[in-house]
């Protein structure tokens, strides 16, 4: 499950023996590459994001379509249009679970409202906002249906919420210094979130502080069966890095920053870019901690890895504006 982030660069050039899905192979296996398809825009359609698929095949994310902000779906390699509810302006999508469930944020701009909903097969299901948050985004889903999001009122704190997929009562977290800034849900309900200047993990009332050993500071932005992945300060730059454990992180080879990662421990990322503008550049991916090396489409010279699918594919976008953080749907598969 997903975070992104929006940065300019180049291509990583290591290369490793693979399977089809992405499994480390024999080293003197042919040496394969994640292939990139730039996938059909709707009529009408602009620049925008993957942030989610069901690892089956299916692809959604956020797009300007006519003029209007909205939920793109691909399947079959075909996009559709998710609608937008009558009474709100912009829906935003932020994440996707393995039966298709989609999570994110939906806007009400006349009364400056924003809420969290989830979009399935029967529509959309608009969940109420705590007492006393005027906008509530929409942050993460787990497989069996948890959802993740963050509160915020002008005056008061901010606040973590997560709606259990049981129907009960939305659990409300005020945020404070040492826990804030919701990044992503695990299977289990583990919330991964920052704390101070690295992370921690909530569940059921603990915190549990990540170390950055051997790092001088680590901080992660997904999460899944317990593995994090994200970034450490590694020789006085940010490298990408695998939080393997509460007390210890792995450096991921070539690379500056991971973002997503998948139910086997493939991650999609992106490799650093020292001498441009921004800390990190393009696409890279791990299984594991081994490095492989993601290619570009062709006629682009920006392309963003940013979902790691549970079907061994990566989700992203390209683009040929290094600033512009948007760009026609891309996904990779491992082929020979």
């Amino acid at each position: 499950m997903k975070k992104t982030w929006l940065r300019a660069g180049v291509l990583a050039t290591v290369a490793i023996a693979v399977t089809a899905l992405g499994t480390p192979a024999d080293a003197a296996a042919i040496r394969l590459a994640w292939r990139p398809t730039i996938l059909p825009l709707p009529p009408g359609a602009g620049a925008g994001n993957i942030t989610g698929s069901d690892g089956k095949g299916e692809y959604t994310g956020t797009f300007r379509v006519n003029d209007v902000t909205q939920v793109v779906s691909w399947r079959n390699g075909q996009p559709f249009l998710r609608g937008v509810p009558s009474g709100y302006e912009r829906v935003d999508a932020n994440d996707e679970n393995s039966s298709g469930v989609v999570v994110g944020t939906i806007h009400d701009y006349e009364t400056f409202t924003s809420r969290t909903y989830t979009l399935d097969a029967s529509g959309y299901h608009i969940k109420d906002n705590p007492a006393g948050y005027q906008e509530v985004t929409g942050v993460a889903i787990n497989t069996r249906g948890d959802v993740l999001g963050e509160a915020y009122q002008p005056g008061v704190p901010r606040a973590v919420v997560l709606w259990r997929a049981d129907g009960s009562a939305p659990v409300v977290i005020p945020e404070t210094d040492d826990l804030s800034s919701p990044r992503d849900l695990d299977e289990d309900g583990t919330i991964l979130l920052n704390s101070g200047a690295g992370s921690a993990l909530w569940k059921d009332g603990v915190l549990r502080h990540l170390s950055p050993s051997p790092a001088s500071q680590a901080g992660g932005t997904a999460i899944r069966n317990g593995i994090v992945v994200g970034w450490r300060i590694w020789g006085g730059v940010e490298q990408a890095a695998r939080l393997s454990t509460a007390d210890g992180t792995v450096g991921l080879e070539g690379g500056g920053l991971a973002l997503s990662v998948n139910k086997a421990g493939l991650t999609a990322g992106l490799v650093p870019n020292p001498a441009g503008p921004v800390i990190v550049g393009n696409g890279a991916v791990w299984r594991g901690t081994a490095p492989g090396v993601v290619q570009g489409p062709s006629g682009y010279s920006v392309f963003k890895t940013q979902v790691a699918a549970d079907d061994g594919t990566l989700a992203g976008y390209a683009s040929n504006d290094p600033s512009a953080g948007s760009g026609v749907p891309v996904i990779w598969r491992l082929t020979p």
